[in-house]
Protein backbone atom coordinates (compact mmCIF):
# COMPACT_ATOMS: atom_id res chain seq x y z
CA UNK A 1 0.00 0.00 0.00
CA UNK A 2 1.48 3.65 -1.17
CA UNK A 3 2.60 5.72 1.26
CA UNK A 4 -0.36 8.56 2.10
CA UNK A 5 0.43 12.08 0.66
CA UNK A 6 1.05 14.36 3.45
CA UNK A 7 -0.43 17.71 3.54
CA UNK A 8 1.81 20.95 1.74
CA UNK A 9 2.89 23.49 4.47
CA UNK A 10 3.18 26.01 1.66
CA UNK A 11 0.58 29.19 1.37
CA UNK A 12 -1.97 29.28 -1.12
CA UNK A 13 -0.89 30.48 -4.48
CA UNK A 14 -1.81 33.88 -5.27
CA UNK A 15 -4.33 34.72 -8.11
CA UNK A 16 -2.45 35.53 -11.07
CA UNK A 17 -2.71 39.44 -11.39
CA UNK A 18 -4.47 40.46 -14.73
CA UNK A 19 -6.31 43.47 -16.35
CA UNK A 20 -9.24 41.52 -16.35
CA UNK A 21 -9.06 40.17 -12.39
CA UNK A 22 -7.52 43.75 -11.04
CA UNK A 23 -10.84 45.12 -13.18
CA UNK A 24 -13.24 42.62 -11.89
CA UNK A 25 -12.41 43.11 -8.20
CA UNK A 26 -12.14 47.19 -8.66
CA UNK A 27 -16.00 46.90 -9.40
CA UNK A 28 -16.73 44.73 -6.73
CA UNK A 29 -15.32 46.78 -4.40
CA UNK A 30 -17.45 50.26 -6.36
CA UNK A 31 -20.30 47.97 -5.72
CA UNK A 32 -19.78 47.48 -2.23
CA UNK A 33 -18.53 50.89 -1.15
CA UNK A 34 -19.22 53.52 -3.98
CA UNK A 35 -17.00 54.82 -6.41
CA UNK A 36 -14.56 56.96 -4.23
CA UNK A 37 -13.53 53.44 -2.40
CA UNK A 38 -11.61 51.98 -5.60
CA UNK A 39 -7.80 53.82 -4.70
CA UNK A 40 -5.42 51.81 -6.11
CA UNK A 41 -4.08 50.97 -2.14
CA UNK A 42 -7.50 50.00 -1.74
CA UNK A 43 -7.75 47.54 -4.47
CA UNK A 44 -4.34 46.10 -3.88
CA UNK A 45 -4.80 45.39 -0.64
CA UNK A 46 -8.45 43.22 -1.73
CA UNK A 47 -6.16 41.09 -4.05
CA UNK A 48 -3.19 41.03 -1.33
CA UNK A 49 -0.43 42.76 -3.28
CA UNK A 50 1.66 45.72 -3.35
CA UNK A 51 -0.04 48.79 -4.86
CA UNK A 52 2.57 48.78 -7.56
CA UNK A 53 1.98 45.54 -8.71
CA UNK A 54 -1.19 47.37 -10.33
CA UNK A 55 1.00 49.24 -12.76
CA UNK A 56 2.45 46.45 -14.24
CA UNK A 57 -0.77 45.86 -15.60
CA UNK A 58 -3.25 49.66 -15.58
CA UNK A 59 -0.94 52.33 -16.32
CA UNK A 60 -3.32 55.00 -14.30
CA UNK A 61 -6.45 54.71 -12.31
CA UNK A 62 -8.15 56.31 -14.89
CA UNK A 63 -7.02 53.45 -17.21
CA UNK A 64 -8.22 51.30 -14.68
CA UNK A 65 -12.08 52.73 -14.32
CA UNK A 66 -12.17 52.86 -18.12
CA UNK A 67 -11.90 49.16 -17.81
CA UNK A 68 -14.41 49.00 -15.16
CA UNK A 69 -16.37 50.96 -17.62
CA UNK A 70 -15.89 48.38 -20.30
CA UNK A 71 -16.91 45.33 -17.67
CA UNK A 72 -20.22 47.13 -17.40
CA UNK A 73 -21.01 47.77 -21.05
CA UNK A 74 -19.98 44.45 -21.69
CA UNK A 75 -22.80 42.74 -19.66
CA UNK A 76 -25.27 43.12 -22.66
CA UNK A 77 -23.11 40.23 -24.00
CA UNK A 78 -24.39 37.78 -21.96
CA UNK A 79 -27.65 39.25 -21.37
CA UNK A 80 -30.17 36.60 -22.60
CA UNK A 81 -33.14 38.45 -22.96
CA UNK A 82 -31.06 40.93 -25.87
CA UNK A 83 -30.64 40.02 -28.83
CA UNK A 84 -28.16 41.05 -31.64
CA UNK A 85 -31.00 41.39 -34.38
CA UNK A 86 -34.48 42.42 -35.09
CA UNK A 87 -35.96 39.01 -35.13
CA UNK A 88 -39.46 40.63 -33.76
CA UNK A 89 -38.71 43.42 -35.65
CA UNK A 90 -37.10 47.23 -34.81
CA UNK A 91 -39.25 48.20 -31.44
CA UNK A 92 -38.87 44.67 -29.95
CA UNK A 93 -35.29 44.49 -30.48
CA UNK A 94 -34.81 48.12 -28.68
CA UNK A 95 -36.89 47.20 -26.18
CA UNK A 96 -35.23 44.22 -25.34
CA UNK A 97 -31.74 46.32 -25.64
CA UNK A 98 -33.48 48.88 -23.24
CA UNK A 99 -34.10 46.60 -20.55
CA UNK A 100 -30.62 45.69 -20.69
CA UNK A 101 -28.80 48.73 -20.23
CA UNK A 102 -31.22 49.07 -17.38
CA UNK A 103 -30.73 45.76 -16.11
CA UNK A 104 -26.78 46.57 -15.70
CA UNK A 105 -27.47 50.20 -14.46
CA UNK A 106 -29.45 48.87 -11.63
CA UNK A 107 -26.71 45.82 -11.35
CA UNK A 108 -24.10 48.42 -10.76
CA UNK A 109 -25.70 51.84 -9.24
CA UNK A 110 -22.84 52.98 -7.60
CA UNK A 111 -20.70 52.03 -10.53
CA UNK A 112 -23.10 53.85 -12.94
CA UNK A 113 -22.46 56.94 -12.92
CA UNK A 114 -18.98 55.90 -14.41
CA UNK A 115 -20.18 54.93 -17.25
CA UNK A 116 -22.09 58.30 -18.14
CA UNK A 117 -18.99 60.86 -17.23
CA UNK A 118 -16.07 58.52 -18.15
CA UNK A 119 -14.64 60.00 -21.64
CA UNK A 120 -15.44 58.03 -24.05
CA UNK A 121 -13.30 56.51 -27.12
CA UNK A 122 -15.07 59.39 -29.79
CA UNK A 123 -16.78 62.70 -29.33
CA UNK A 124 -19.83 61.09 -30.63
CA UNK A 125 -20.56 58.25 -28.79
CA UNK A 126 -23.26 59.00 -26.50
CA UNK A 127 -23.39 57.13 -23.21
CA UNK A 128 -25.02 54.69 -22.04
CA UNK A 129 -24.98 52.77 -24.91
CA UNK A 130 -21.48 53.24 -25.46
CA UNK A 131 -19.50 50.22 -26.92
CA UNK A 132 -18.56 50.32 -30.90
CA UNK A 133 -19.42 47.05 -31.12
CA UNK A 134 -23.11 47.49 -29.92
CA UNK A 135 -23.55 50.67 -31.45
CA UNK A 136 -22.36 49.55 -35.00
CA UNK A 137 -24.75 46.70 -34.10
CA UNK A 138 -27.42 48.87 -33.36
CA UNK A 139 -27.36 51.41 -36.37
CA UNK A 140 -27.07 47.88 -38.46
CA UNK A 141 -29.71 46.51 -37.50
CA UNK A 142 -32.20 49.43 -38.19
CA UNK A 143 -30.77 49.62 -41.10
CA UNK A 144 -31.38 46.21 -41.90
CA UNK A 145 -35.26 47.17 -40.58
CA UNK A 146 -35.49 49.74 -43.26
CA UNK A 147 -34.35 52.72 -41.60
CA UNK A 148 -32.46 55.28 -44.15
CA UNK A 149 -29.72 57.04 -42.74
CA UNK A 150 -31.76 60.20 -40.85
CA UNK A 151 -34.30 57.93 -38.91
CA UNK A 152 -31.07 55.33 -38.00
CA UNK A 153 -29.43 58.63 -36.33
CA UNK A 154 -32.69 60.10 -35.34
CA UNK A 155 -33.42 56.40 -33.29
CA UNK A 156 -29.65 56.30 -32.02
CA UNK A 157 -30.04 59.37 -30.39
CA UNK A 158 -33.49 59.57 -29.04
CA UNK A 159 -32.62 55.99 -27.50
CA UNK A 160 -29.62 56.84 -25.42
CA UNK A 161 -30.73 60.38 -24.57
CA UNK A 162 -33.65 58.58 -23.17
CA UNK A 163 -31.68 55.81 -20.98
CA UNK A 164 -28.98 58.49 -20.06
CA UNK A 165 -31.33 60.96 -18.46
CA UNK A 166 -34.15 57.63 -16.53
CA UNK A 167 -31.21 55.71 -15.55
CA UNK A 168 -29.10 58.56 -14.10
CA UNK A 169 -32.21 59.78 -11.96
CA UNK A 170 -33.12 55.76 -11.07
CA UNK A 171 -29.46 54.60 -10.43
CA UNK A 172 -29.02 57.85 -8.30
CA UNK A 173 -32.16 57.20 -6.62
CA UNK A 174 -30.96 53.90 -5.76
CA UNK A 175 -27.50 55.21 -4.68
CA UNK A 176 -29.31 57.25 -2.20
CA UNK A 177 -31.64 54.52 -0.27
CA UNK A 178 -28.01 52.78 0.02
CA UNK A 179 -25.31 54.99 0.27
CA UNK A 180 -21.99 54.48 1.01
CA UNK A 181 -18.61 56.35 1.85
CA UNK A 182 -17.34 55.99 -1.27
CA UNK A 183 -20.18 57.49 -2.94
CA UNK A 184 -18.92 61.06 -1.40
CA UNK A 185 -22.95 60.79 0.48
CA UNK A 186 -22.23 62.24 3.60
CA UNK A 187 -19.31 64.36 5.20
CA UNK A 188 -17.00 60.75 6.10
CA UNK A 189 -16.18 60.46 2.34
CA UNK A 190 -12.90 60.42 0.75
CA UNK A 191 -11.56 63.27 -0.24
CA UNK A 192 -10.96 62.41 -3.69
CA UNK A 193 -13.99 61.66 -5.27
CA UNK A 194 -14.73 60.37 -8.61
CA UNK A 195 -16.50 62.64 -11.10
CA UNK A 196 -20.29 61.29 -11.17
CA UNK A 197 -19.95 60.32 -7.37
CA UNK A 198 -22.76 62.02 -5.05
CA UNK A 199 -21.86 65.51 -3.70
CA UNK A 200 -20.05 65.19 -0.07
CA UNK A 201 -22.67 67.78 1.68
CA UNK A 202 -24.84 65.61 3.76
CA UNK A 203 -23.90 65.24 7.68
CA UNK A 204 -23.80 62.19 9.61
CA UNK A 205 -26.73 63.46 11.07
CA UNK A 206 -28.84 64.06 8.07
CA UNK A 207 -28.04 60.39 6.27
CA UNK A 208 -28.87 58.80 9.69
CA UNK A 209 -32.38 61.13 9.56
CA UNK A 210 -32.54 59.77 5.84
CA UNK A 211 -32.20 56.33 6.54
CA UNK A 212 -34.51 56.36 9.52
CA UNK A 213 -37.60 57.27 7.61
CA UNK A 214 -40.77 55.66 7.48
CA UNK A 215 -43.78 57.72 6.65
CA UNK A 216 -44.08 59.17 3.18
CA UNK A 217 -43.52 62.37 4.63
CA UNK A 218 -40.58 61.97 6.73
CA UNK A 219 -39.14 60.25 3.16
CA UNK A 220 -39.74 63.11 1.35
CA UNK A 221 -38.39 65.69 4.12
CA UNK A 222 -36.43 63.67 6.23
CA UNK A 223 -34.65 67.04 7.98
CA UNK A 224 -38.66 68.76 8.33
CA UNK A 225 -37.48 71.63 6.23
CA UNK A 226 -40.18 71.94 3.63
CA UNK A 227 -42.67 73.66 5.17
CA UNK A 228 -46.13 72.85 4.97
CA UNK A 229 -47.78 76.64 5.19
CA UNK A 230 -45.65 77.29 1.75
CA UNK A 231 -45.80 74.11 -0.13
CA UNK A 232 -48.67 72.54 0.80
CA UNK A 233 -49.64 70.74 -2.28
CA UNK A 234 -46.48 68.78 -1.76
CA UNK A 235 -47.37 67.91 1.40
CA UNK A 236 -50.71 67.03 0.43
CA UNK A 237 -49.18 64.62 -2.08
CA UNK A 238 -45.98 63.67 -0.29
CA UNK A 239 -47.17 59.60 0.29
CA UNK A 240 -47.66 59.38 -3.92
CA UNK A 241 -44.63 61.37 -4.50
CA UNK A 242 -42.26 59.10 -2.10
CA UNK A 243 -43.87 56.09 -3.79
CA UNK A 244 -41.34 53.66 -6.67
CA UNK A 245 -42.65 53.94 -9.29
CA UNK A 246 -39.72 53.02 -11.29
CA UNK A 247 -40.45 50.20 -12.95
CA UNK A 248 -43.74 51.39 -14.32
CA UNK A 249 -42.20 54.88 -15.18
CA UNK A 250 -39.61 53.36 -17.26
CA UNK A 251 -41.86 51.29 -19.38
CA UNK A 252 -44.27 54.10 -19.90
CA UNK A 253 -41.80 56.73 -21.15
CA UNK A 254 -39.68 53.51 -23.38
CA UNK A 255 -42.91 52.82 -25.33
CA UNK A 256 -43.51 56.87 -25.57
CA UNK A 257 -39.97 57.24 -26.99
CA UNK A 258 -40.20 54.15 -29.26
CA UNK A 259 -44.20 55.70 -30.28
CA UNK A 260 -41.67 58.94 -31.58
CA UNK A 261 -39.06 56.74 -33.70
CA UNK A 262 -42.31 54.92 -35.01
CA UNK A 263 -43.60 58.21 -36.00
CA UNK A 264 -40.70 59.18 -37.57
CA UNK A 265 -40.22 56.36 -39.69
CA UNK A 266 -43.90 56.16 -40.86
Amino acid sequence: MGRMPTPSSDPPRRRRLSKDLIARTTLDLIDEQGVGAASMRGIASRLGVEAMSLYKHVRTRDELLDLVVDLIVAELDEDPEVRRDATDGWRDYLVRLARGVRRYALAHPHAFPLVTTRPAEAPWINPPLRSLAWIESMLRTLQDEGFDDEEVLFAYRSFNSFLLGYLLMESGARTLQDPQDGDGSHSGSPADPVPGGLSPTRTDEEQENISEAESAVEQLDPQGDIDVTEFPTIHRLAERLAEDRFDDEFERALAQMLDGIGVRIA
